[in-house]
């Protein structure tokens, strides 16, 4: 396809290619591959008096009306909108006092938001990307029933400029589309050729042309990472490991009877896959995932065994230095508590010199059996004399390299990956496609659900007041502050002072403690093990205690500024609490909830305690751009994706993408020689990922 400068196509011009270029469009191609935001027809409009409270609905109608309210700090817009029901609609802005000229009576307006039932009516909190103003051109062609494509908008790049340009492009340039997918593959898939996808999804005649268009775009997005993963996924199981794991069934029986506890079946049954994994040839690669307290760790310690009793060494990388100087204590506990005998280390970047030095040295000489640290097992000069098996707690909090590094300091280890973020399955095969599942999904006996309460402000005195209540039976609490890399210094401090005040005014007949990511490694380890000797009552802290920590005494969760927090960090923070037999309860403060976003978060905080529920919804409310940014596999565009919806395109694209690496593992075969350029172009910085180890 030619890449002829946007600034001499037909309506763009100097000015609007620069604008184009500041939102990531630089040449023609890019430009076709410029997605709508919405797609609207009369028959996908609902009317207010047929909404249900708490769906997400396009909904069109006039300004009618509005209000400013101004209070010290606050300014609030509500907006009233009509659309012929009998009773009107209230669009709220909140801190948005700009917005105000944009308000005109008889203004036409076409939301697309969830609508909520409040004691003042309906209630649509506003949002920057919730909402167009409709000319009159899109008015009279939606009363015509003409499917309108809605784009990302700014002051020069408006609806009607991308409309008229993609018009052109489609008469002089659609042409120069290829065909990625071999001929016999949009046959079988009944999927659109490629041309006509991309005319479609700009201009479609009917909502079963526009279904198609997006089915084929999105086919293809999910086709080429899937073709990454197979092909890494290949190359591992081609690898020998080189190394025979030999433990007496009699001594590990004997180690998980000392256990005083009983493993749950889902343990149990993980731990068959697991020791089933490390007895093949080929390395293992498994990603592990269960819900907050499901005993991902003791699952992980026992598969450890088999490797340490065959005279390998074994890696545990946290993402923090506190979740790692957890480990570190509870697996040295755990040990001594079953006489199992072997030699530990703990590896982070606050360690002296000196110490580290030592450390090192006893690494590469295999005097060290068993590592566990941070990112600063990373480091060049960290070097394992028989590295054999790792794990990574909390694999989404790493990049895919920094993974391959720690791969890197063995010969092809067999890896362990966990996580506490119950990603929907449909998701863990776009993102871990090259891994196996195995997944704890049963709680151990006698925990009890979370008790979960969104709060406002004016309710902060009887929560004090309750915490102060339970705290006098002996139980202890947390106090969770947000932190913000851009305002951290500030956010640190109110932290700090709110400590203070803590302590001073609220919680005088107890002992307040505080910490934080800018303490010490000696200072964290210290708060925290006063902290489990029951020496400090109350916790404040920063998101530090995110994940791993386990007090099983801490029965109250305070979360401050909770709007703030996405769910998924909400639901790990919540998971600190309710790990041992007593009821335990996690309180949610927000201010003033700004958007519909933070609304449904806490709506959905306090209706479930399942880990995979709180995923579906995070799904369903951030949409999957966000969360498959995680991936870190090139500028994948999944703006059109539905993961509900596309689940069965999705393992459609997983079973065809297998399919050629298994027969075509360079992808140069002559039928798929314009899906393996377009796949090399693609992951042209990546490729080395494939086969790193």
């Amino acid at each position: 396809m030619t890449e002829e400068e946007l600034r001499y196509i037909k309506g763009i011009g100097p000015k609007n290619a620069s604008s184009l270029k500041r939102i990531g469009v630089n040449s023609i191609r890019e430009l076709l591959f410029f997605f709508p935001r919405w797609h609207v027809h009369k028959s996908l409009i609902t009317k207010l008096e047929a909404i249900e409270t708490g769906g997400k609905y396009f909904i069109l109608g006039t300004i009618t009306g509005f209000e400013e309210l101004k209070r010290p700090g606050r300014n609030i817009i509500k907006v009233t909108i009509f659309d012929g029901s009998p009773e009107p609609l209230t669009w709220v802005w909140f801190n948005r006092p700009y917005m105000r000229p944009l308000f005109i009576k008889g203004k036409k307006i076409l939301l697309y938001d969830t609508v909520e039932n409040t004691r003042w009516g309906r209630q649509v909190t506003g949002s920057n990307d919730s909402f167009f103003f409709l000319d009159a051109f899109e008015e009279k062609a939606l009363a015509d029933g003409e499917i309108l494509a809605f784009y990302k908008t700014t002051k020069i790049l408006t609806n009607a400029f991308y409309r008229s340009v993609l018009a052109g492009l489609m008469k002089t340039h659609l042409v120069d589309i290829t065909e990625m997918l071999p001929p016999g593959l949009t046959a079988k898939h009944e999927l659109y050729i490629m041309k006509e996808a991309i005319l479609k999804i700009h201009f479609p005649q009917t909502l079963a042309e526009l279904e198609n268009a997006r089915k084929r775009l999105v086919f293809n997005e999910l086709l080429i990472l899937q073709l990454f993963l197979a092909k890494r996924k290949k190359f591992l199981g081609k690898k020998v490991k080189n190394r025979n794991y030999t433990v007496s069934t009699a001594v590990y029986d004997e180690l998980q009877n000392k256990l005083p506890f009983k493993l749950t079946k889902a343990q149990e049954r993980v731990l068959k896959e697991i020791k089933t994994d490390l007895m093949k040839p080929a390395p293992m690669n498994r990603l592990l995932q269960g819900d907050v307290g499901s005993g991902k760790t003791i699952v992980a310690l026992l598969s450890i065994i088999t490797v340490l009793e065959s005279g390998y060494q074994a890696a545990v990388m946290a993402p923090t230095e506190i979740l790692a100087e957890q480990h570190f204590n509870s697996f040295k506990k755990f040990f001594a508590s079953i006489g199992y005998n072997k030699s530990m280390l703990l590896l982070t970047s606050g360690m002296g010199a000196k110490e580290r030095r030592e450390a090192i040295k006893d690494i590469s000489e295999g005097k060290v059996e068993f590592v566990v640290g941070t990112h600063a097992l990373l480091q060049e000069d960290v070097v394992f004399k028989k590295l054999g098996f790792i794990v990574i707690d909390e694999r989404h909090k790493f990049g895919v390299f920094q993974r391959l590094a720690l791969e890197s300091k063995g010969v092809f280890p067999d890896a362990l990956m966990m996580t506490a973020t119950p990603f929907p399955r449909a998701l863990v095969l776009t993102l871990y496609g090259d891994t196996d599942l195995s997944v704890i999904d049963e709680l151990p006996a006698g925990r009890q659900p979370v008790f979960t309460k969104w709060q406002p402000e004016k309710k902060r005195a009887e929560v004090y007041n309750f915490i102060i209540q339970r705290l006098k039976t002996g139980e202890q609490a947390f106090i969770v502050y947000p932190l913000v890399e851009e305002s951290a210094k500030s956010l640190l401090k109110a932290a700090e002072q709110e400590a203070v005040q803590l302590q001073n005014l609220i919680f005088k007949d107890f002992k307040v403690g505080l910490i934080h990511g800018r303490l010490s490694s000696g200072e964290k380890e210290s708060i925290m093990e006063a902290f489990k000797e029951k020496k400090i009552d109350v916790l404040v802290s920063t998101t530090v205690i995110e994940v791993g920590i386990d007090v099983s005494n801490a029965t109250i969760m305070l979360i401050e500024h909770a709007e703030r927090f996405g769910l998924a960090q909400l639901h790990q923070l919540r998971g600190r609490v309710g790990r041992g037999s007593a009821r335990s309860y996690c309180y949610l403060i927000t201010g003033w909830v700004s958007s519909s976003d933070s609304f449904k978060r806490m709506k959905i905080m306090e209706q479930t305690n399942d880990g995979f529920a709180v995923a579906e919804a995070d799904l369903d409310i951030r949409g999957p751009g966000e969360l498959f940014g995680a991936a870190q596999h090139g500028e994948l565009d999944f703006k059109l994706i539905d993961l509900k919806k596309d689940r069965g395109l999705l393992e459609l694209a997983r079973e065809e993408a297998f399919h050629i690496i298994e027969n075509d593992p360079e992808i140069i075969k002559p039928e798929n020689s314009q899906i393996g350029a377009f796949f090399k172009e693609r992951f042209s910085q990546d490729l080395e990922m494939v086969t790193i180890s």
